[in-house]
């Protein structure tokens, strides 16, 4: 590991921008550990093409671990509760409470994970200037992709704590495809246990669902001939939908801003048809074929014409073939 390691636990969150711009593994560094070590409560806004969403947000750390909470503002209600390394989501509607484990998605802020030169690799990392979130002064950070197989992002992070106080996803005529930022914002937020708890404490009569349902560790049915490089296989599970036979195996892959999924499920003969390749909401990109009994989906936030190389690349193995 490098010596750099030893620097970022000494350096405060407050770097100089002339510093950051020569290095930017400390600024990296400085975005990790503000998502996970700065308590903050807040309101923040996810917009995705047409539709939008906002959530309250609690976040903070008791007797050294930590917590996070979100409540989802509008639709239907949900909740999403995160002690360490467990995440449990609560629908209430549904009366089902799903925990998430051995797989931590991102949950905004909290959008940058070590190894940090991974996205040295992969996107061009500058300095944009200063502006403003909710009464904040930040600093704008672009990520600007190096190849066509991944979008560009930019970040607009807390001058004084390195929070993540918006974040937005260009397609490929730079234009905001997803947008997320904090509409409110308190630094000084102190968790306490009951401020952390759900709003659901009693789950005993909830379906319980474990996620990843069944994680797989054997080969692959599918041959997948091109995986854009810097995407990593982060996830390999089946799904048993309900009302059906047959399960649905999901792979996820990601570059640590970017990921796409890849979907196999079994089809009847009367489900046949021609490859789709497209936009769903003017925000996924969408790949849909059929291989022998299979249907093929692949879907992500990423360059439409990465998607379908993606889903024209794959075949099944031989064995799998009926």
């Amino acid at each position: 590991m490098r010596s750099f390691w030893v620097l970022l636990v000494m350096l405060p969150l407050c770097v100089h921008a002339d510093e950051l711009s020569q290095n930017p593994l400390v600024l990296l560094g400085q975005l990790n550990r503000a998502a996970h070590q700065q308590s903050y409560q807040g309101t923040f806004v996810v917009q995705r093409g047409t539709d939008m969403e906002s959530s309250q947000v609690m976040h903070g750390r008791l007797n050294g671990q930590e917590f996070m909470r979100v409540q989802v503002l509008d639709g239907r209600p949900r909740e999403i509760i995160r002690t360490g390394q467990e995440t449990r989501c609560y629908y209430p509607v549904q009366h089902k409470l799903r925990l998430e484990s051995n797989y931590r998605r991102h949950l905004f802020p909290a959008l940058i994970d070590p190894p940090y030169d991974h996205y040295m690799d992969l996107y061009t990392i500058t300095l944009r200037g200063l502006s403003r979130v909710v009464d904040h002064e930040c600093r704008l950070i672009r990520f600007a992709a190096r190849d066509v197989a991944r979008f560009d992002h930019e970040f607009c992070v807390d001058t004084k704590t390195g929070l993540i106080l918006k974040a937005v996803t260009f397609d490929e005529r730079q234009s905001p495809l997803e947008t997320e930022l904090f509409t409110t914002l308190n630094l000084d937020f102190h968790a306490r246990p009951e401020t952390l708890q759900s709003a659901y404490p009693d789950v005993s009569k909830w379906q319980t669902v474990r996620y990843p349902v069944q994680e797989h560790a054997n080969s692959s049915p599918l041959q997948i001939g091109y995986i854009p490089a810097g995407y990593n296989k982060v996830l390999d599970m089946e799904v048993q939908p309900p009302h059906s036979v047959s399960p649905i195996r999901h792979w996820v892959y990601s570059d640590g801003l970017s990921s796409f999924s890849i979907f196999l499920r079994p089809q009847d003969g009367s489900d046949h048809g021609a490859p789709v390749s497209r936009m769903l909401n003017g925000e996924l990109s969408y790949y849909s074929g059929t291989l022998q009994q299979y249907r093929v989906v692949v879907l992500g936030e990423i360059p439409q014409s990465t998607v379908q190389s993606i889903g024209q690349s794959i075949s099944l193995t031989e064995e799998k073939h009926p």
